[in-house]
């Protein structure tokens, strides 16, 4: 994965990702949604088979790296939590 930051601001955030396609960006754009201090999170997929993703985040509040660092912090408490609960 080879990842390009073209723009980060105090509530503005773009990156261009390239080896990656919705796998990554669907369930990360999910957790960021219900974020209250979001204001919008979007992905673009250049073409699937290219593997070319442009991401978009602004917040109301805060910093959009702090709100990708607790989405990302969501996503795997809530991968712990089913892998505990298929092995029990």
């Amino acid at each position: 994965m080879s990842l390009e930051v073209v723009k980060l601001e105090d509530k503005y955030l773009e990156l261009r990702v390239k080896g990656e396609t919705h796998t990554l960006f669907s369930p990360l754009v999910e957790y960021l949604s219900r974020d209250p201090d979001v204001e919008y999170v979007t992905f673009d997929v250049d073409h699937p088979l290219l593997e070319n993703v442009t991401f978009r985040l602004k917040t109301k509040e805060g910093s959009p790296l702090d709100a990708v660092k607790r989405a990302v912090e969501a996503i795997l408490s809530d991968l712990e939590s089913l892998e505990k609960s298929l092995l029990a």
